[in-house]
């Protein structure tokens, strides 16, 4: 691992460089934004930097301190995140020993994930929340005396995850620091965290990933076909997590049917157009909607590319149709057609009647693809 494994962020990497270069470490930060950006990895490059060897700022990968971290068996660093509450448990248990072999079994296997995949989203089966027991066993851990030199940092993945109870007994850790102890948080929803833990945490605002940024990671790192990773990225919100899910979805039949729609929009038959529109709208979600949109709006780019004479990145079996669109409607004005589109996304977050959105959509881009442009 190294600052350059982490996919974008370089605003945050700087200053946590800098923070490290200044020997100014603060004794808690809080990183937060977008499920999928990140986060946890910043977190955790952050944690091995500050313990590697070299004492620079950034991590060597090759010394005893970070290649236990690689595996998550340094004794100075420690995650947190949430377990299942075990039988008979009491308050003071320590939250591990009190679960069951598989429920062991299965936090292992979760940190394993973890230490190849910082990108891994650690979830427990049965796991709701991050237990009391398990912030009273930070503070027995800080307060005891050390084996190994260095910061002992404890990280709280999804520290919105925090119980009301563990919330609160947090918060006084937090009101006591320790010297040598450092708190990193990670979450995707500050507000859901006390006000009064946030305030006493330097905050690190983690931002949504470009879309070049996903589209290169999935190429180099899941080794996801170009047009496919492209296409991911687009749909993604600015989340490797999401880019990595669409990409394993089959989103190129998703994408033959957006070509069908068209076909339909801009033949004859209005029964069948309004059986597809009917078909669309009780068989998706929003969520699968606005997927299924976006993947119209990429379409409808790559075809403006070619009328520009410009390179669209296209699977062989999708240039043949995409190059008879362009010759059959040379005059298309695509740049209207991709606004309808982006309206029609837009007005599903404001609840407007999905069959209504659907054929306003139809209506505009018939209108646009067909008719001949004004003199």
């Amino acid at each position: 691992m190294s600052w350059s494994s982490i996919i974008g962020q370089e605003r945050i990497k700087t200053q946590l460089k800098q923070t490290l270069q200044n020997h100014r470490i603060a004794h808690a930060y809080l990183f937060y934004g977008p499920e999928g950006i990140g986060k946890d990895a910043l977190a955790i490059e952050f944690a091995k930097a500050m313990n590697c060897e070299t004492g620079n700022t950034e991590a060597c990968g090759t010394c005893k301190n970070c290649r236990r971290m690689d595996t998550f068996q340094y004794p100075n660093t420690k995650l947190v995140f949430a377990l299942p509450t075990g039988k008979s448990e009491k308050t003071g248990d320590d939250p591990i020993t009190v679960l069951t072999e598989a429920q062991v079994a299965d936090v292992r296997e979760q940190i394993q994930w973890k230490a190849k995949d910082l990108y891994h989203r650690i979830e427990v089966q049965k796991a709701n929340f991050i237990k009391i027991n398990s912030v009273r066993d930070i503070k027995r851990e800080a307060s005891m005396s050390r084996t190994e030199e260095g910061n002992k940092i404890f990280i709280i993945l999804n520290a919105d995850m925090m119980n009301a109870e563990a919330s609160n007994s947090f918060l006084k850790t937090l009101e006591e620091p320790l010297p040598g102890i450092i708190l990193l948080l990670t979450t995707s929803v500050k507000d859901q965290l006390l006000p009064t833990i946030i305030s006493r945490c330097q905050l690190l605002q983690c931002d949504s990933l470009q879309d070049t940024e996903i589209e290169s990671a999935l190429i180099s790192r899941e080794g996801v076909d170009h047009s496919i990773a492209r296409l991911a990225a687009q749909l993604s919100h600015g989340s490797y997590e999401n880019a990595r899910r669409l990409s394993s979805l089959n989103m190129l039949d998703e994408r033959k049917d957006v070509v069908e729609f068209l076909r339909l929009v801009l033949g004859k038959n209005r029964a069948t157009l309004i059986d597809a529109i009917d078909e669309l709208a009780s068989s998706s979600d929003r969520p699968g909607i606005e997927r299924w949109l976006k993947l119209l709006q990429s379409w409808l780019r790559d075809a403006l590319l070619l009328q520009q004479n410009a390179q669209a990145p296209l699977l062989d079996d999708e240039k043949k149709s995409m190059d008879n669109f362009v010759a059959k409607f040379s005059h298309a004005n695509l740049i209207a057609s991709i606004q309808t589109v982006e309206k029609a996304i837009a007005h599903l977050d404001k609840n407007v009647y999905l069959h209504l959105i659907l054929t306003t959509l139809a209506i505009d881009l018939r209108k646009y693809i067909t008719e001949a442009p004004s003199v």
